[in-house]
């Protein structure tokens, strides 16, 4: 469970990197920063999506002042951790060998109790065939329900969409996490309301499906001999459902202690306060995981760990400071419960195998250009690493990314033709779904008024432009910390669970937390 594992973790991080002899070093705070990431990750998990995301928010926002400010922060010193570097290496190796197993052994058909299930298992279960229209029996995705993608890659995007129905838990374990958000919602708010999306009741019978009559909102497609009686008294009906379906009846399906509407419910009016608990679309054993997905995986988190390894020993100088960045990586709670991500952990891998192999332009434009093509924001990394090249590299690096971008366009022309046309494919891959189209959101912006974002794209756009021009000597130190304040910054404006994607920029994070003095790593003098 998440709550289990942030404490467990935390500890363990305190114990190995929190230094008491340096109390007030800013590594520290680093440490605790670092940690206080995951109540937001806890909040989320609870059903209360908007505390979660403000969390994460908040605690981003003080890391973008953090990050700011790193290039000012030239005493760097070498605080290492609290353990034999056998030991660091043994605890590596044994974390990265858990999350594998997590992957293997934790799918859908697997979990037999609420009790094992992961963050991102909890948010399938309330979106499960939603987000993009998945139906979970055909895998197939409705043309209409095209917008509602994320940006990137579509087969990518699709892949990814599939690999969370393989990790989504049971039924039962599905309605289990229901039962458990409704009783939040009402400790929380103090009642239940009426609600016309798909919703969840606590109600403990045991009789018959029943049909149920419920007020439906006004809508000029109802025809009068459609309308409601608004006898509340007499609820229970054996009647049928009129010719427009759904408008106004909802059929009930019992369980020993939950009552699951699929489209409204009725329940004492005691505040004014909807609850609204997305339920699954369909009942279905759990998708298959494809083995592709599963090696994609495994190759992305081993990719991030080597990664680690390489960039402490090639450019921090020392085996031990990659040994413990990728440790922390691995003990962070957001790594154990968002392991199956693929639209997380693959642009993750990649940008930081940039970072590994910065001093070969054309390697780092491939790696940059790839994350751009399957996920789109990573595109908005290319002037700052334009800047960094600018006297040495520049047009290695651009012709890196444009062959990149130009190879996974090639690849659209072999995609399936059940995901939509070429045009509208390679328009999703240049981000036409955050920023030219606002689609539904999902997550922070899904309550609030889309256009308020308008103020936030623009100050990250004036960032942008600033950190292409400022500073004027940059070097690897500046590379990483402002590669890791755009990834961040993005979580702020993104309409695709903004804020949960934390492995884009929580390893170039880390990096920044744990590197040395890096002043003379510029692009003249080590680019080869």
């Amino acid at each position: 469970m998440p709550t289990t594992w942030f404490y467990v973790s935390a500890l363990i991080i305190l114990a190995l990197f929190f230094h008491s002899n340096r109390f007030w070093s800013i590594r520290n705070f680093d440490v605790i920063g670092l940690i206080l990431l995951t109540p937001g990750l806890i909040f989320l998990a609870m059903e209360d999506g908007m505390k979660g995301y403000a969390w994460l928010f908040v605690i981003g926002l003080l890391f973008c002042i953090r990050l700011v400010c790193d290039n000012q922060m030239l005493r760097r010193p070498l605080l290492e951790p609290n353990i034999a570097s056998g030991s660091l290496a043994f605890s590596c190796v044994c974390l990265l060998f858990f999350i594998l197993a997590a992957l293997a052994a934790n799918r859908g058909h697997n979990i037999d109790t609420v009790r094992t299930v992961r963050l991102e298992q909890i948010l399938t279960s309330r979106h499960i065939g939603k987000k993009i229209g998945i139906n979970p029996v055909t895998q197939s995705v409705p043309i209409e329900n095209w917008d509602a993608l994320p940006p990137g890659f579509r087969p990518f995007i699709v892949l990814s969409e599939k690999t969370n129905l393989a990790f989504a838990p049971p039924e039962m374990i599905q309605k289990d996490i229901l039962k458990a958000d409704t009783v939040t919602k009402q400790n929380t708010i103090g009642g239940t309301g009426t609600d016309t999306g798909k919703t969840v009741s606590v109600k403990a019978n045991t009789v018959p499906p029943v049909v149920i009559v419920t007020p439906a909102p006004p809508d000029n497609d109802v025809d009068d001999s459609d309308t409601l009686n608004e006898n509340h008294q007499s609820n229970i009906l054996s009647a049928e459902p009129s010719g427009k379906k759904d408008k106004a009846m909802s059929v009930i399906e019992n369980t020993s202690d939950v009552v699951v509407t699929t489209h409204s419910i009725i329940a004492p009016q005691t505040m004014n306060e909807d609850i609204h608990i997305p339920l699954p679309t369909q009942h279905t054993a759990p998708a298959p995981l494809s083995p592709a997905a599963f090696i994609l995986l495994a190759v992305s988190h081993l990719a991030v760990v080597s990664a680690f390894l390489m960039i402490g020993h090639s450019h921090f100088g020392s085996w031990r400071t990659g040994t413990a960045c990728a440790a922390f990586f691995l003990l962070h709670p957001y790594s154990s419960q968002m392991q199956g991500r693929l639209d997380h952990i693959v642009p993750a891998a990649l940008i930081l195998w940039s970072v590994a192999l910065y001093r070969r332009p054309l390697f780092a434009g491939l790696g940059i250009g790839s994350a751009a093509a399957l996920v789109w924001y990573p595109i908005l990394l290319v002037p700052l690493w334009c800047s960094f090249y600018w006297y040495r590299g520049r047009f290695r690096f651009m012709l890196g990314i444009a062959a990149a971008v130009g190879a996974f366009a090639a690849l659209l022309l072999l995609s399936p033709s059940g995901l939509g046309t070429y045009r509208d494919q390679l328009l999703n891959m240049a981000g036409k779904t955050s920023l030219i189209v606002f689609s539904e959101p999902d997550g922070f912006w899904q309550p609030s008024d889309m256009y308020y974002r308008i103020p936030i794209l623009t100050l990250y756009g004036a960032i942008c432009i600033g950190l292409f021009l400022y500073p004027a000597h940059k070097h690897l130190a500046t590379l990483i910390s402002c590669s890791a304040l755009l990834m961040l910054g993005i979580q702020f404006w993104q309409l695709h669970q903004g804020g949960l994607y934390m492995a884009w920029y929580l390893p170039l994070l880390i990096l920044t937390v744990f590197r040395p003095n890096l002043d003379d790593r510029t692009a003249r003098n080590t680019v080869i």
